[in-house]
């Protein structure tokens, strides 16, 4: 996985503070898995109230980020009309507006991981079993320009986060990699790697900051979620906001505010023919409606103006290898593309799969314009999925 050369820099020195997102009018809190619903239609809620739970005991429960009324419970989202709570009668206790919070300082372990759960918060990649933790400075993805707000303005929130999360993890030392070796948190030392995408993809940082491309015992903090786990521990109350940049500007967005409300709210609008991204031009995804609410994990939003770049197409590889060059992986993308494309499964597992870090830049220099990266991510869930159905049935076929 060494790196080869792109044109990407990773925006550095924006360190303007966040801009309050829309006071939405409705919210669509996304339900990524979360099969338990708290709540029915016409349900009054408030701020922070749970909405649903997640089975996993890693995975954080699901709030409402506005008080309001459930207008519809759906498979993809719980839809919140917002709505101030009526004014109490004579004698009567005011109606709820925020969830209580709670004192996370003195809980252990155990104690601790059941709270942030029930805060929303993911707890996955905070417990993986790593010796050495790096703290990943650096902006996601090329637009993305939040990473030095964070470290500039927020300090303090993220120095919270990460000591809590010294109680979680069980890594003995923390590294902070950033753009600067002047950058600091109390906790951690810092280890310079320069901005360039895809320095910022997971195992390509562990990678620079190891000096090793098979790195052992190492887990990847993003910023975004060690500032999450600092809201959390400042406040002790569920996660019903989420960082994002917004075009150029970044913004602090309530979870479940509509796509279309924040656009409008940021004066964007979208023209025939324009394509937004919710996340990184790289690695984000193309939206076909703008109704859809945004999650806690959602990082960026862009609109592509029309003809900026050729459309994708289902053209045929023409060889041309482009995408073989810029692989930081040093493996052959337009063979698993292809192999992809038709089902041929075991095929992409010859081509090493695994090591794709799906950086994107495969996609994004494809003379054909073949949606290479889609392909390969579709490549890996099929093979998790047979992988899974292997498994199941091995195991019905011990109890026989």
């Amino acid at each position: 996985m060494s790196m080869s050369t792109t044109p990407f820099a990773l925006i550095c020195g924006d360190r303007s503070a966040f801009i309050n997102g829309p006071e939405p009018a409705e919210v669509r809190i996304p339900l990524s898995g979360h099969g338990q619903k708290a709540v029915k239609k016409k349900a009054q809620v408030h701020t922070g109230m749970l909405v649903a739970d997640h089975p996993g005991d890693k995975r954080g429960e699901a709030h409402s980020s506005i008080c309001g009324v459930v207008a519809e419970v759906t498979p993809e989202c719980v839809v919140i009309t917002a709505q101030k709570p009526a004014e109490p009668a004579e004698g009567e206790e005011p109606a709820k507006t925020q969830a209580d919070a709670i004192d996370l300082s003195s809980l252990e372990k155990d104690g601790l991981k059941a709270a942030l759960k029930s805060l929303g918060i993911d707890l996955r990649v905070f417990l993986r079993r790593a010796e050495l933790l790096i703290i990943n400075g650096l902006n996601p993805d090329p637009g993305i320009r939040w990473a030095e707000a964070l470290l500039e303005n927020h300090k303090a929130t993220l120095e919270k986060g990460l000591a809590l999360l010294k109680v979680l993890s069980p890594a003995e030392n923390i590294i902070l990699a950033a753009h600067d070796a002047g950058i600091s948190l109390a906790g951690a030392s810092t280890r310079a790697v320069a901005p360039v995408y895809p320095n910022s993809v997971e195992r390509l940082l562990a990678a620079a900051v190891t000096g090793s491309e098979q790195a052992k015992g190492v887990n990847v903090i993003g910023l975004h979620e060690l500032y999450r786990l600092g809201c959390a521990a400042e406040t002790g109350l569920p996660v019903t906001q989420t960082v994002m940049t917004v075009q150029d500007k970044n913004y602090l967005v309530k979870v479940g505010t509509t796509v279309q409300a924040l656009l409008d709210h940021a004066g964007i609008s979208v023209g025939e023919g324009d394509r937004v991204v919710l996340g990184g031009p790289l690695r984000g995804r193309s939206l076909s409606r703008l109704d859809i609410g945004i999650g806690k994990d959602d990082t960026a939003l862009f609109v592509v103006p029309a003809g900026t770049y050729p459309p994708v197409s289902d053209t045929a590889c023409i060889n041309c290898g482009e995408c073989i060059l810029r692989c930081p992986a040093r493996i052959r993308p337009n063979l698993l593309g292809r192999y992809s494309e038709f089902r041929m499964y075991d095929k992409c597992k010859d081509e090493y799969i695994d090591s794709c870090v799906e950086c994107g830049l495969c996609s994004y220099w494809c003379v054909a314009r073949r949606p290479v990266l889609q392909l390969i991510q579709l490549a890996k869930h099929q093979i998790v999925l047979q992988e899974q159905q292997v498994t199941a049935c091995s195991l019905q076929g011990e109890t026989k």
